[in-house]
């Protein structure tokens, strides 16, 4: 496959996935929507170009490993993974905030089904995907670890932590994300707890940091690709986004971390969404 074919499969892919969180959002009457939005295209660029992961082969050791650490945003993961073939849409739909699923509001570890922690409280997925990186680098192991964060998670002091330990470390087969849409749960971050110049102060920890649109998939593959080259640092992608991206009525809106769909509302974006 051609490398334009291969970026028109993945946006069709994206499309096809933001119209599934409206969907089972709508049923399920789940909020983070905006959320999920932000960061479904830097999902769809690592589980479908980027990362060694298969649904035939869930536990393989020399797998890659994929951190969800803004948990919240549990329906873009559950999706992706419908999509790779880890379990289907039917599965989903049935299982999703349902009394007793498997598929919750944050997900829930089963590796069979491609959820590789549990995740709930902010902050600790670095951690965790630090540690994964550093034993795959003691034992030899070929797998990376992915991490990807929400900004506002980024005020925990647990992540500043696991970043001066991963430069430590020089763990070069790990990288982190952040979902760097500017909008968290009480409001803007640059009101809250201002991050920047975000990219100076990851570098100053010692990690090699690129900024990319986080809604370009070919740009994430190819800034991601560029990342892992550097030998001796941990890599860390800021993927500017847009909160609600792809739904005009959610874009750039703080209340789309916590909007319901109703049945009028719902209608109108997926009459309006081509």
């Amino acid at each position: 496959m051609s490398n334009s074919s291969q970026n028109n499969e993945l946006e069709k892919i994206s499309f096809f996935l933001r119209k599934k969180i409206i969907e089972i959002s709508y049923q399920a009457k789940a909020h983070h929507i905006g959320s999920e939005l932000s960061c479904i295209d830097i999902l769809v660029a690592l589980y479908f170009n980027i990362m060694n992961i298969s649904a035939k082969t869930p536990n393989d050791k020399n797998r890659d490993f994929f951190i969800l650490s803004k948990g919240h945003a549990a329906l873009a993961l559950y999706v992706t993974l419908m999509k790779k073939g880890f379990f289907s849409e039917d599965y989903l739909k049935k299982e999703f905030l349902s009394d007793g699923g498997a598929l919750g509001g944050h997900p829930d570890k089963n590796s069979q089904l491609g959820i590789e922690i549990s995740s709930g409280s902010l902050g600790h997925g670095l951690s965790i995907g630090v540690g994964i990186a550093l034993a795959n680098k003691k034992d030899g192991n070929p797998g990376k670890a992915f991490v990807l964060l929400g900004d506002g998670e980024c005020n925990e002091g647990m992540v500043w932590e696991a970043l001066l330990f991963a430069s430590h470390q020089k763990l070069n087969n790990l990288m982190a994300i952040i979902d760097y849409n500017k909008l968290q749960g009480f409001g803007s971050t640059k009101d809250i707890l201002n991050l920047d110049p975000l990219k100076e102060k990851l570098e100053s920890f010692g990690w090699n940091t690129k900024e990319v649109n986080g809604h370009d998939i070919k740009a994430i593959i190819n800034t991601s690709k560029e990342l892992f080259e550097e030998k001796n640092k941990p890599s860390l992608l800021i993927a500017n986004t847009i909160k609600g991206k792809g739904i005009h009525s959610m874009e750039n809106k703080f209340e789309s971390h916590y909007e319901v769909l109703d049945e009028k509302k719902y209608l109108d974006i997926i009459k309006n969404y081509q």
